[in-house]
Parts: C-alpha cells; structure tokens; sequence
C-alpha cells in the first residue's frame, strides 16, 4: 500500500507525539498515584469480552433494542464515522460515500423509515434533524474514539425520547465519562486515499471533590477516491468533557464539541451510467474554462460547516426514591455549500436582494434579472452558487423519577421544551475570470435568489407508569405523550406573508409488556402511537403555498413483539414488527380552484405543501451471538416489505404522491426485503484479534419513473444487490512500564473490490424525470471500492 508522503509525515508526527506524551505522563502518574487501578470507562481489555451477552439484545427491555459496545465501534478504522457501527444492528441500512464516512453520501433508514423519521440523541440530548441540506446528523459533534456505546430502539415505544422525528425510534449514541486514571492518549491513520488521522486526548483522572475531567482533539483529511485531484474532506474536532459526583450517586456532566469541516462529496449516477462505468460518478477531475464542462468539475461539488453543541446531564438523587434530571443543551451551524453555474444572473439596479412590491397573492415583485450565457467559450460567463446556512437551537429536558410510591410501580414524569432558529441564504457570485481558477468576488454577490428564515419550537409533556405485575416475571410500562409546536416563517424576497401557527398533537399512547416464563427466555411486546409535525425542510426548501389547517403533522402507528433467548455466552432474539406512517409531507401542484389571497400563505401559488399517503413497513428480524475466550461469532438476518399506501388510479392522493416521485402501491425506495451481516472473530493468540465480516443488501427500488408536469407513471426501477466482504486484524501490545493499552490494527472493507449502488439520495427522491422517454436524473451514489486503513493508538 502507497501511503504517500502526507502518511509518512503523520507517521513521524505520531512518533513524535508519543515520545512528548512520554515524557508528560511522569507527572501525570504522580497526581493520580502509581497504585491507582481503578477501571475505565475508555477502551475495555480483550478480557471484558467475556461479559453476560444479554446487555447487547436489550434483555429486561419490554421493546426491541440493541446496544452496540465499544469493541462494536473499534472493529471499525479508528476515526471512522461512527453511524457505520449501526450496519450491526438488524433493521438498520446506513451507507455513507466512502470507509470514512461522506456527509451528501450519508443515508440511514430503520425498519423503512429514513433518517429524517427516526429519532438521533447524543447522551439524550436530540441533535435535530439529519437533513444534509443545513441539518444536523450526530456524526458532527462526535469523535468515535470518544464514544462508549450505541442504543438503538427499533421500536418507537421508549418514553421520553426528545426528538420530533422518532416516527418509528431512536438511535442515541452515548459518550465516554472520563477515565478514574489519569493518561494521555495518541492515536493516528493511514490509509488508502491519502487517508490520514491525528488524534490525542488527555484524562485528568479523578480529582479532589469527585472532579475527573478530559478533552481531546483530532485532524483528518482523506482524497475523494472518485475525483482525487479536485476533491477532498478535512475536519478539526475538539471534545471537553467533566463530570462531578456526589456519594449520594448524584452527578452534573457537562460536554461541549467543536467540528470544523470541509467536505467535497459525491455526484449522483442514473442506473445505465452505472453500468457503464461502475467506477465514475460522471465529474471532471480538471477545469478546462469552459463553462459547459465545469459545471461537472468535482471541486465545486460540497461545502464547509463549523458546528457546536454544548450540554449538562444532571441528575438529583432527591431520596431513595426520587431522583429528579435536568439536561439542558445549546446547539449552532454556520456553514455553506457551493455549486458552479454556465451563466452570470445580474439584478437590475445594483441592489442584489432589492424587492419592490407583492402582487395580490403575496408573491415579491423583484426589479428585472439579467442573464449572460456563452458556456462553450473559454472563459464565458459563469457564476458561483453559494447558499449559507445557520442554525441556533437551545433547550432543555427535565423528568422526575418516583420508585414506589404505589407498591411495585416505577411513575415518570417529563418535559422537553426545543427552540431556535435556522436561515438559508442563495446568492450567485460573479466568477472573474472564469478560466482556470474558481475565484468569486466576495463580500457582494450580484443577485440573491432567496433568503428564508424559520423557527419552530417544540414542548413535549410526558408520563409512565412500569408496573412489576409479577415481580421479575411480568412487566408492564404504560404511557402518554403530547407535544405541541409552533411554526414561523418568512422569505422577504419571495412572499408577503409571514406564516405564524400552532400544531398540537393528540395524546400519544405508548404500551410494552414484558414476560419471563422461564429462565434466561424473555417474551415482549409493544404498541405505541408517535407524532413528528410538519419537518422544517417544508419552510425551507421551497415557496409552495402552505395552509396551516390542511396540512396535516406527520404521525405513525408502531406494533413489536418478539422473543429473547440469552445466556452467559450465547443469545439469540427473534421479533417482528408494523410500522405504518400515516401520512406525509410533499410539494404537490397547486389546486387552480384556489384563488382566494386569504388562503394562499405564500408566493408560489404554482405548488403547495400538501398531506400525501404514507406508507408500511412489516418485517421480521433475526439475531444471534456467541462469545468464547478465543471465537466470537454474530449473525443478523432482516426481512423488510416497505411499501407506499395505494390509492385509486386518478384520484387526487395518487396523483399528488405521483408529483413527489411516488407510485401508489410501490415498494418504499431503497429498502431491501433481505439483509444479512456476519462476522466471526477468533484469538489465536494472546493480544491478537482476527475478524472477518460480511453484508448482503438484496436488490431494491430505486426510483419509480414519473413523466413530468402530466406524472404519468412509466415504470419502476430496480437496482441490484450486493455482498460485500471485510477483514480486519488488530495486535494489542501487552502492558511496557507506562506504556498500556498500546494497538495497531489494519481493516480492509470491500475485500473483493465490488463495484455497487450503495444508496438512493434523499436529494432526488422526490424528483420526476425530467428527459424520457430515457432516464435523466441521478438518483444513486456510487458504493466505496476497496479501502484499506492502518490504525495506531498509544496510551500512557
């Protein structure tokens, strides 16, 4: 492998490191005292494997969970996006650009429902929604080095979760506390693609008065591997966390991370592109200065963002049985992304946002807009397309836990109160010269298509009561949740109106039952009805006329059961499940019989944001694991039926989910009826980990083939499945002095190099085609070839 001379100097960089971590750590040690064996919480030793496996397939859960560990995540290159741990957990397909991860690229679904449907908290604490467009995906604010554990609910049955986007369950990802002992950490990458890592992180130990403290920070960068002259991802990220306990088992943990990141990303690829060159996602490598062709120069295809999110979890042991939480969290973005144009756009009178009335309906009235195109001349007019986002949300969540007040019940009371604001901007810089730089005249841009601005704010109320009906026998938790939210919006430069109303959601039942008939069999069972309102892309993503009182909030019905079998050192489950989302959101052609200026709340009276269909997922999954000494062997297999709901032929349901890309009665895009992950790892010898894995994604729709402006319903594409295979090998030093915990570990994904579909973008999904008779609009990304990382990690 060809590291390059980048690797060759994080290499040196890391020797050098470690050699000034070595000669820190004397003090260090002192502070903590040389005797001080406490356990950490960072990386576990080979010799924790040998755990109770029932933790991992949510035993004494009466609802379907799984909990991925901290060597789940370390079977994965150090530095790598944690969300592709989640490729684990059955019910769950998640694919990213490439083996570090890819934030345009990034798709998740569980049991048929995307990730802009299933709830993402990091340490309870929600991270918003994971639109690529200017939301959130938890991967932002998370170093996979720092995280300990991954619980996912499948189901949607979980009191509390504060998100409103868990239609059909969560996913939260539970960071480190600082380690009792007092060290300093070094780790680095290399790899294919110009892939390198730097990453240190420095625990205080425990301090007087319950204190233990740590922050860390980390570099990456790696090379596009489908475009790696013009095309890169690089981010900075730091962590600071402290916690403070108190005897009585109170404590207050406060948390802040900073990321800083560049990414260029990945081109979307039809089906027949594909299967002409498997290797392409059809961008240039190269300006060439002419218009025409560098409007698929790969440089151009991405942006930067800086995120932050700051928290404290506390927690109030009020008596033996009461114990009270308080979390509240500040989040921020600032960020933009870019996209080259062939043609320069110039507002009449210099003023680039300038508006000079409305019309009767709302719409902005804007002075004349100029447009100069010759794009098959070298240097021919062109500009930059530069859309800033920003984000700002805060709030809190606070429960109060009371343990037998009533004899064998456990009740819970809570509230989640979420606000902010978010802001999308589309201006179009003048590029001068547009030859072979990308230089754009900063500061003014020459026209400002749109500036939008939201606010939503979210309260939750919720209760439970579990009732040990039989104690460690049968269990029941009965629930209620409520929520209300309420909607601002705005758009200067595109509408009058400023939209301004309330949702309130009816009460949300939620129900699980769990049985112990025998020892270690568990039998469980959960219904559970879930409310996520109108998603904030609706304000931003469009000017479609929006009704408040016609638009329905987007709500679902979730039923599970299944069966747990689990002993010392081996499990196995079995559940099966219904989701079905009744309904959804879409940007549908307008009624013409809507005339009224009263009704109409925006400018676009062309499109409205209407209630379409949605749709039913049924399935069943299928778990088990073994863990010995020396072998450990885990296997998943899922099957998913995810279809849209039917409608008749004609019928205003089936023509408006025709106009977002739909055909009534289809399968939900992207959602394979089988899936299967495998792995066996063995320990031949002492400190030494082989692991072999695979995965098998069946064939799945892709798109379904819709004419536009009439949306006659041509046909539905497929695209084929995929098996893709991986190794890894990791060598844990044994303990040298001050020296612990030291690793190297080599992982090869995609062994075979296949050449695949990994996902359908969110991007297109609700596009029509645009060109038939033959498709025209990229709606795949290209799956990563074959990706090999070394890691390293030192500990002192």
């Amino acid at each position: 492998m060809n590291i390059g001379k980048r690797s060759r100097w994080v290499v040196s960089r890391f020797g050098a490191g470690v050699l000034l971590a070595g000669t820190a750590m004397p003090a260090l040690a002192q502070q903590s005292g040389a005797g001080q064996a406490a356990a950490e919480t960072a990386s576990p030793s080979d010799d924790a494997d040998i755990t109770v496996t029932a933790r991992r397939l949510g035993a004494g859960k009466a609802r379907a969970t799984f909990e991925l560990e901290r060597a789940d995540i370390e079977d994965r290159p150090l530095g790598a996006d944690v969300t592709q741990s989640l490729a684990k957990v059955p019910g769950v397909k998640v694919s990213t650009g490439d083996a570090r991860g890819g934030s345009f690229s990034f798709e998740l679904f569980l049991r048929g429902l995307n990730k802009e449907q299933v709830g993402l908290t990091l340490d309870g604490i929600p991270t918003g929604d994971a639109r690529f467009n200017g939301g959130s995906p938890p991967q932002r604010f998370i170093d996979s080095s720092n995280i300990g554990g991954i619980i996912v609910s499948q189901s949607a049955g979980d009191i509390g979760a504060p998100s409103r986007f868990a239609l059909g369950g969560f996913i939260d990802f539970r960071t480190d506390d600082p380690a009792k002992q007092a060290a300093i950490t070094a780790e680095a990458g290399v790899g294919t693609d110009n892939f390198t890592r730097e990453y240190v992180r420095v625990d205080t130990g425990a301090l007087p008065g319950g204190f233990a403290m740590y922050g860390s920070y980390s570099h990456q960068y790696n090379d596009i591997w489908a475009g790696p002259k013009a095309r890169r991802a690089y981010r900075d990220h730091g962590e600071f966390k402290a916690v403070k306990t108190f005897a009585d088992g109170s404590f207050l943990k406060a948390r802040a991370s900073y990321n800083s990141q560049f990414d260029n990303d990945f081109n979307l690829v039809t089906l027949p592109q594909f299967r002409a060159n498997p290797r392409s996602d059809n961008l240039n490598d190269a300006l060439t200065g002419i218009p025409n062709q560098d409007l698929n120069y790969g440089g151009t295809f991405g942006g930067a963002r800086r995120d932050f999110l700051g928290y404290l979890n506390g927690r109030l042991v009020a008596g033996e049985q009461v114990t009270i939480s308080v979390n509240p969290y500040y989040q921020t973005l600032d960020g933009f992304s870019t996209s080259y144009q062939n043609r320069h756009r110039q507002l009449a009178g210099g003023d680039p946002a300038a508006v000079l009335g409305y019309t009767a309906t709302g719409g902005a009235i804007r002075p004349s807009l100029a447009t100069t195109s010759n794009p098959n001349v070298f240097g021919g007019p062109a500009d930059m397309r530069v859309t800033p986002r920003t984000r700002e949300r805060y709030g809190t969540t606070a429960e109060l836990a009371v343990r037998d007040v009533l004899p064998r019940n456990s009740f819970r009371l809570g509230m989640w109160y979420d606000g902010g604001t978010s802001t999308e901007t589309r201006n179009f810089y003048p590029i001068v010269p547009s030859t072979t730089q990308l230089a754009w005249k900063a500061g003014r841009p020459s026209y400002v298509l749109y500036d939008r601005w939201t606010s939503i704010s979210t309260v939750e109320l919720y209760g439970q009561d579990s009732i040990d009906i039989i104690p460690d026998v049968l269990r029941l938790d009965a629930g209620l949740t409520w929520y209300t939210i309420r909607y601002k919006a705005r758009s200067p430069l595109e509408y009058a109106a400023r939209l301004n109303f309330r949702q309130n959601a009816p009460v949300q039942p939620k129900l699980a039952l769990s049985l112990k008939p025998a020892a270690h069999l568990e039998i469980f069972g959960g219904y559970a009805r879930n409310f996520s309102g109108i998603p904030e892309d609706a304000f931003l993503g469009s000017t479609a006329v929006i009704q408040p009182g016609e638009l329905k909030p987007l709500q679902s019905i979730n039923l599970d059961g299944g069966m747990r079998y689990t002993t010392t050192h081996y499990a196995f489950s079995l559940q099966g499940f219904h989701v079905h989302l009744k309904n959804g959101v879409g940007i549908v052609p307008n009624d013409p019989t809507v005339t009224d200026p009263v009704d109409i709340q925006r400018g676009n009276v062309a499109t409205r944001a209407a209630t379409i269909l949605g749709q039913t997922t049924d399935g069943v999954e299928l778990t088990g694991l073994a863990t010995y000494p020396w072998i450990d062997l885990y296997a998943t297999y899922a099957y998913q039926r995810a279809r849209y709901d039917d409608a008749v032929a004609g019928s205003r349901d089936r023509l408006n989910l025709a106009s977002v890309g739909i055909i009534a009665g289809s399968d939900v895009r992207d959602i394979p009826r089988h899936s299967v992950y495998g792995e066996i790892g063995v320990k031949p010898l002492a400190g030494v980990r082989l692991q072999g894995n695979v995965r098998y994604v069946s064939s799945r729709v892709g798109g379904d083939i819709i004419a536009p402006t009439s949306f006659a319903e041509i046909g539905i594409e497929r695209i084929p499945g995929y098996a893709l295979f991986g190794l890894s090998a990791r060598y844990t030093l044994p303990r040298l002095g001050a020296l612990r915990e030291s690793m190297v570990q080599l992982n090869v994904d995609n062994l075979f190099d296949k050449a695949y579909l990994g996902s359908v973008s969110s991007a297109t999904a609700t596009a029509t085609e645009t060109g038939l008779p033959g498709r025209s609009l990229g709606r795949y990304f290209l799956g990563a070839p074959r990706s090999v990382t070394a890691s390293f990690r030192v500990k002192f």
